[in-house]
């Protein structure tokens, strides 16, 4: 039922309106549906600045973003023609291609990974000091990485997560699997004192926010006009994200000011990360199809990813 709803949802955002369209210009636009891999949040802001200030249009682009959530199978709608362009990691895309999905990666919204641990303040400030117990995603690939990681099998206890902080709030001893988009901010509105751990600095960091295409269309003249467009709607919206987040909230009513405020402050380092907005190298792509391998997967990088 979400799946039909998701794949029945209003393609573009009410509020606020892009552009005018000329008489007969849409007609000479090209249709490109974006699956988002979760709801409307500030995560995607470069999407929707692009589509809130026509910068999608101007490349002769008509972008539908159809927001996610829990098990979306984004990966999947677009093997199935449902999507144009599937937003997700790079880690899940590396599997789904080991099991034979034709897609590619063309433009990373994340340089570095969001996902990490949260812990209470005067807690561990090193993954290397994480005791447990640890509320993580059981069989996720950053859990599987950190447990070969750092030899955790036995000796830290990993207890389920409901991705709410109660668990967390009542035991200050629990190191909580989270988003730094997320669970920091939600923290922070709860008074919580907590410490992020990244996953980067374990040496886990997959591109995220990560436009991915069908094999087919890799080369194909609107993919260079969406990622081109795509780079532009971030630069905007780092420099401003007020309209962008006005469309996010639209369709997103948990998105209030003082929570969008706390996402753009803490994400925008990941945008960029060291090697710059938009960009990805041969060598991260390398790196994360090694670490997955030795956590016990079986994937390979080469072809996975084009740069523009």
């Amino acid at each position: 039922m979400l799946y039909a709803l998701l794949l029945a949802c209003t393609s573009e955002p009410s509020t606020p309106a892009p552009q005018a369209t000329a008489p007969g210009e849409a007609a000479a636009l090209r249709p490109v549906k974006v699956a988002l891999n979760w709801f409307a949040e500030p995560e995607f802001g470069g999407f929707y600045q692009a589509w809130v200030d026509g910068t999608y249009r101007a490349a002769g682009l008509s972008v539908d973003i159809v927001p996610g959530g829990p098990g979306v199978p984004v990966l999947e709608m677009l093997q199935a023609g449902k999507a144009d362009v599937a937003v997700s990691g790079a880690e899940d895309l590396l599997v789904r291609r080991a099991a034979g999905l034709d897609a590619v990666a063309v433009f990373p919204g994340f340089q570095d990974s969001p996902v990490g641990l949260l812990v209470h303040a005067g807690g561990p400030t090193r993954f290397e000091d994480v005791k447990g117990p640890v509320a993580i995603e059981s069989g996720s690939m950053f859990q599987q990485y950190l447990w070969a990681r750092y030899g955790w099998e036995g000796k830290v206890a990993m207890v389920p997560t409901t991705g709410q902080l109660g668990a967390f709030a009542a035991d200050p001893t629990l190191a909580q699997q989270g988003y730094v988009t997320s669970e920091p901010c939600v923290a922070a509105s709860m008074g919580l004192q907590t410490t992020f751990l990244p996953g980067r600095e374990a040496g886990w960091n997959p591109y995220s926010v990560l436009a991915v295409v069908r094999g087919a269309d890799k080369d194909a003249a609107w993919t260079r006009e969406f990622v081109e467009a795509t780079r532009k709607g971030w630069e905007a919206y780092l420099a401003d994200p007020a309209r962008a987040n006005a469309a996010i909230a639209a369709q997103n009513p948990e998105m209030k000011p003082d929570r969008l405020d706390c996402i753009v402050a803490a994400q925008k380092g990941y945008v960029t990360g060291v090697d710059g907005l938009g960009v990805m190298t041969a060598a991260r792509w390398t790196a994360l199809a090694t670490s997955m391998n030795a956590s016990g997967q079986k994937v390979d990088a080469t072809g996975a990813w084009v740069s523009r």
